[in-house]
């Protein structure tokens, strides 16, 4: 087995378990939980601490190489992690990830600015309809339809305003120091359109949530991306 470890991160209203079918296929990913922000934290402040606490976790497993990556607003975290970690991560792989502002859409861009002004209680209240919602129009299971609803309700709301907010304030890919980007996406992502075709793989008819809808194919793309050969 590579002793190479991969660390992915889930993205917005997300958690571990929408990365969960990529990790059961490839063993040598992790998949590090969020840290609470600290009141108006800045991100670069929030990807110094998520980057200390992977590698602490790196280091307990015994060290070695490291690959890093995320699900949309997690790539955005793992590129602005790399400027932390020591010794550079020998890659970084984006899912439906976002490289520059121009991939914000103006209906994703006013939903997260609303939802700095709604009251919290009724944010929770519109999670579950609004996560059904995404989940017929993604295509999803009716399996991944119930994850992705409960993934929603467990959300906490506090979380999902600040990450909202440093998403969408995000100025853009920053200098990685010569560590690559690997990137997959989906056709017909419309959350986070990829307008530029930058990504290396883009998987034809595919919406937003490959992870569950393409696991194989994402599983593939990383175990090449980051040198664990064809095996998991």
């Amino acid at each position: 087995m590579s002793g190479v470890r991969v660390y992915l991160l889930p993205g917005l209203a997300a958690d571990a378990r929408l990365l969960r079918p990529v990790a059961e296929l490839v063993e040598q990913v992790r998949l590090p939980a969020w840290l609470p922000p600290e009141r108006d934290e800045a991100l670069s402040a929030y990807t110094r601490r998520m980057a200390e606490a992977v590698a602490a976790q790196h280091q307990r497993e015994g060290g070695g190489e490291m690959f890093i990556g995320g699900f949309s607003f997690g790539g955005q975290v793992a590129m602005e992690m790399v400027r932390h970690l020591s010794p550079l991560p020998r890659g970084v792989v984006l899912i439906c990830g976002v490289r520059g502002r121009e991939q914000f859409t103006r209906a994703f861009a006013a939903q997260q600015v609303m939802g700095r002004f709604v009251p919290l209680f009724i944010q929770r209240r519109l999670y579950g309809p609004m996560a059904r919602r995404f989940a017929a129009r993604c295509g999803l299971s009716a399996e991944h339809t119930r994850t992705l609803v409960e993934m929603a309700r467990d959300n906490d709301p506090s979380f999902l305003r600040w990450s909202a907010r440093a998403c969408t304030s995000w100025t853009g890919e920053p200098d990685l120091c010569g560590v690559r980007v690997w990137h997959i996406h989906g056709q017909r992502d419309d959350v986070i359109p990829d307008p530029r075709s930058r990504a290396d793989l883009t998987l034809p008819g595919a919406h937003h949530l490959i992870t569950w809808t393409h696991a194989r194919e994402v599983a593939s793309f990383i175990r090449m991306a980051a040198g664990l050969g064809l095996g998991s």
